[in-house]
């Protein structure tokens, strides 16, 4: 594993397909790492860290949405050349949303499939976006502890911890307000293919919100549920099968493509 630029390296450097992934709020890229150890050798993952992270000297969090999608955008640029998969968990599925909607059109061509994890859709959350000039405008440090209790993803016992909550809550919410701040990609619905994964005990995500994920796509997503909660992505051993699944797919239709 190597770090370079917005992201975290791991795999064959000439593996036949990429896979582009997005952390959660509050999380980093390192809550991939699993997943993206478990895939097969034909995949070279890119786990894509926002800025502000803890131990990244020199670093401020992104002003807002668009500021944090740039950053991210030059360099999945460079690394769509070949057949890639995208994943985004909760926050992060906003951002695999945009590289599918913002790529230019050579390379959405290269893009088999977009996973949006865990999310409210970008219709959602664009619509109900306050636009706050800073952070902590509309999501106080007391609401923000009570979104970490909420979606979980934190043991119970480090919510004793002053310090602790005082960093998560900090990150979170410099996070939360790039979801604040989020607009919709133009033009409009993409036809880069999209699935829509979610933990069918996932409290946070209502059905509507969910399924509205599909009047951004101009061709009806897959809607696949999985055992869990809010973060079941990276609890349960059953998505990265699957993410395992898409890899050999889209690996065998590059190898017959070039056949």
């Amino acid at each position: 594993m190597t770090v370079e630029k917005s992201y975290l390296r791991m795999g064959e450097r000439n593996a036949p397909v990429r896979l582009l992934a997005f952390h959660h709020g509050g999380g980093s890229a390192l809550s991939f790492l699993s997943i993206a150890r478990d895939l097969p050798a034909t995949c070279e993952s890119f786990l894509f860290e926002l800025t502000g992270r803890t131990g990244v000297i020199g670093e401020s969090p992104a002003a807002d949405f668009s500021e944090a999608y740039a950053r991210f955008a030059a360099d999945a640029e460079e690394i769509v050349d070949r057949p890639v998969l995208v994943i985004g968990h909760s926050l992060g599925a906003l951002f695999a949303h945009n590289v599918a909607c913002l790529l230019p059109e050579e390379q959405r061509r290269l893009v088999h499939t977009v996973i949006v994890s865990a999310s409210r859709s970008a219709a959602t959350t664009a619509g109900t976006a306050p636009m706050p000039e800073s952070p902590f405008v509309v999501r106080s440090p007391e609401s923000l502890l009570d979104e970490l209790r909420t979606f979980g993803g934190v043991q119970p016992e480090l919510l004793n911890d002053a310090d602790f909550v005082d960093t998560a809550v900090t990150l979170l919410g410099h996070d939360l307000h790039l979801a604040d701040t989020y607009t919709l990609p133009q033009p409009g619905p993409t036809d880069v293919p999209h699935q829509v994964w979610y933990g069918t005990d996932d409290a946070t995500l209502q059905e509507e919100e969910r399924v509205r994920w599909d009047e951004s796509l101009l061709t009806p997503p897959v809607h696949r549920g999985f055992p869990g909660d809010h973060f079941y992505l990276y609890t349960r051993p059953e998505p990265g099968a699957a993410l395992g699944e898409l890899v050999t797919e889209a690996a065998s239709a590059a190898a017959g493509s070039s056949a």
